[in-house]
């Protein structure tokens, strides 16, 4: 069984459902810079000039054809509807609401990697489909990584409850499904809005969950290969108390059990998913509970 799997990611977020603002998240790095590219926009705009700084960060087909300006895969998810600020203020409402619990499940290094790489994928998406159909077409905002995110939070807490427009109860795989068939049976006239960006972020994300997708190792490329063998050959990493390895030591108790079981499935998921997997909290833990070791074997 997977670490997804295991029941506890099933129930509540590590820090509830209620966001907090942290300015040394990545959620809240996230929100600052589209809020600023934003009104920077805003205010430079001039007559007949509205948006500029958003209209060269903006994605388009004709991209396709200048890689020198492939550089817009990224940026065009962090460029907004200069006409509406409803635009970005949606994006950056859902991602405040929901990212904070996806990003203390991953990891801050993680979770920037699953956004922009979302970004990036469903850039080429969204490109590869408008050329098929040789539609002339740009687009833009952080829709498609919003809802990567969105769903990530429902694939490992399903059984939240959620209040749907701020009124009615339900729990996250009801929104997750609402997503999905807003997304697939598009209403006509709807046509403004990236429904494909969204449709892509939501299999990025449902890759990202089902298959155990890491991105951990792009960011040690030399030990891509390294991981690998240990994974194929590799013995199971397992905590042992140091009392364990004499015939006269005693049964743990209970608690030192838990402690030992929570360690390791923290070195398990190290294994699997790297260090930049883990949360604040299980970094403590583990800190913790290695100090708790070596004063045990200097008092024996």
């Amino acid at each position: 069984m997977g670490i997804h799997d295991r029941a506890y990611y099933a129930e509540e977020p590590p820090r509830g459902l209620a966001p907090s603002w942290n300015q040394r998240s990545a959620v809240a790095n996230i929100i600052i810079i589209n809020a600023v590219l934003y009104i920077v926009s805003a205010l430079l705009s001039r007559p007949g000039n509205a948006g500029s700084i958003m209209s060269f960060l903006t994605l388009h087909t004709s991209d396709a054809s200048q890689p020198w300006m492939w550089w817009r895969f990224l940026t065009y998810g962090f460029a907004h509807s200069p006409s509406s600020p409803y635009h970005v203020f949606w994006n950056m409402l859902g991602l405040w609401m929901l990212g904070r619990a996806v990003e203390e499940l991953y990891g801050r290094a993680e979770f920037i990697r699953i956004y922009l790489l979302c970004i990036v994928t469903c850039g080429i998406g969204w490109m590869l489909r408008h050329l098929i159909l040789q539609q002339d077409s740009a687009v833009l905002g952080a829709s498609g990584a919003t809802c990567c995110i969105e769903m990530l939070f429902v694939f490992n807490f399903p059984r939240v409850i959620m209040m749907i427009w701020g009124v009615i109860p339900a729990p996250a795989w009801v929104i997750g499904m609402m997503l999905v068939l807003g997304t697939v049976f598009v209403e006509p006239g709807m046509d403004l809005i990236a429904y494909d960006v969204h449709f892509i972020g939501i299999l990025f994300a449902a890759g990202y969950f089902f298959l155990h997708w890491n991105f951990s190792q792009l960011a040690r490329p030399q030990t891509i290969f390294r991981q690998w063998k240990r994974r194929m050959t590799g013995p199971k990493l397992k905590v042992h108390s140091p009392n364990q390895a004499s015939s006269t030591s005693q049964e743990s108790s209970p608690r030192e059990q838990k402690e030992e079981a929570e360690m390791d499935r923290l070195l398990k998921k190290i294994h699997d998913h790297g260090p930049d997997s883990l949360s604040s909290s299980e970094r403590k833990f583990m800190e913790k509970f290695s100090r708790k070791l070596r004063e045990r074997r200097q008092n024996t």
